[in-house]
């Protein structure tokens, strides 16, 4: 298994990386306070954390051990898994969300796909990264590249891609620092 930087940085980032609930992603997941969501690659489980209490049940999937230390803590429910691979039934979840997660995986179209697997027709994917177009998320890029992170940041236009491709309505929004991508699963008739 590669080196899992995020092992040795997740005290700090559990303590340093705070969350706040943006009303942006509030909207595009409308949460079922009866539903079931997943956090994928939720680390610690702050977004999960923050979402608990608008939802039946909340699981947090990450492939770090260290980072999943810190989501027990909250009580959280957790699976220690990659997640191209999830340990879940087909649709399982009435909600996903992936908040700066997606250019930290090995095979993001995998991603997409396991997502969509896991996600009920008629449920919500909500997937929230740092635009690849700001200056700034340009030298964040460069620096996880310098530590020899996996990280491969995809343009909005080309995380909306891979969800069309699911035959999805997708919608995106960006703002100050990071883009939105939503999707809603289809129900087939």
């Amino acid at each position: 298994m590669p080196f899992d930087h995020f092992n040795l940085i997740a005290g700090l980032y559990d303590r340093t990386a705070k969350f706040s609930i943006p009303a942006t992603l509030l909207d595009m997941l409308a949460l079922p306070p009866d539903g079931l969501l997943l956090d994928a690659g939720g680390g610690t489980g702050r977004v999960a954390e923050a979402l608990s209490s608008m939802v039946k049940e909340v699981v947090v999937a990450d492939v770090s051990r260290g980072m999943l230390r810190h989501a027990a803590e909250k009580g959280l429910e957790l699976a220690c898994t990659p997640v191209e691979h999830l340990p879940f039934a087909s649709g399982a979840f009435d909600r996903i969300i992936m908040v700066d997660a997606l250019h930290h995986v090995f095979d993001q179209r995998q991603t997409i796909t396991e997502l969509w697997r896991v996600l009920v027709p008629g449920g919500r994917i909500v997937i929230s990264e740092p635009d690849i177009h700001k200056f700034a998320v340009k030298l964040i890029a460069i620096g996880e590249k310098m530590l020899w992170m996996r990280s491969h940041f995809l343009p909005a236009e080309e995380i909306a891609a891979l969800l069309v491709s699911h035959n999805a309505h997708v919608r995106v929004i960006s703002d100050q620092f990071n883009v939105w991508v939503g999707a809603e699963k289809v129900r087939e008739m």
